[in-house]
């Protein structure tokens, strides 16, 4: 007869890999890290994650960030991990085909699909190109219907 408390003893590692089931990781060589700062994911690594939105495309690959949603499951907001502070604003610049959006909802339709490259900029080069609104970082995502 099974003792009552082993049928328990795997349902928190049946739990923690169920949870986990979702959160394919890009490669290691899908994500390239140029010279100067930048963290590019490559549009195979995107693939690679099996996410279907662009949303789902940057909590799987993009480090450094943590993605928020709402309560219905639409995306809300995005802080950079670590501290923060009360003066600067604590959320990365988000471009899309260089245009900034001010509303990350837009994320959640947009198919991963369309997406050739996502960029991620911290630091000094971030506030570099982007000037003090870009203190937390910058994520720049191309489109494949990007002009060029």
């Amino acid at each position: 007869m099974p003792r009552p408390w082993s049928l328990f003893a795997s349902v928190p590692l049946v739990m923690v890999l169920a949870a986990c089931s979702h959160a394919t990781q890009a490669a290691p060589e899908d994500v390239l890290l140029a010279p100067d700062g930048r963290r590019i994911i490559t549009q195979h690594a995107i693939e690679h994650s099996g996410a279907r939105t662009v949303w789902d495309a940057l909590q799987r690959t993009v480090p450094f960030f943590a993605f928020h949603e709402n309560s219905r499951g639409r995306p809300a907001r995005v802080d950079h991990r670590g501290r923060s502070s009360i003066v600067l604003r604590d959320q990365p610049l988000i471009l899309v085909d260089g245009v900034e959006l001010s509303d990350f909802s837009v994320l959640g339709g947009m198919p991963a699909s369309d997406v050739f490259e996502i960029e991620v900029l911290t630091g000094i080069d971030a506030t570099t190109y982007y000037g003090t609104g870009a203190t937390k970082g910058v994520i720049r995502i191309w489109t494949k219907l990007a002009p060029s």
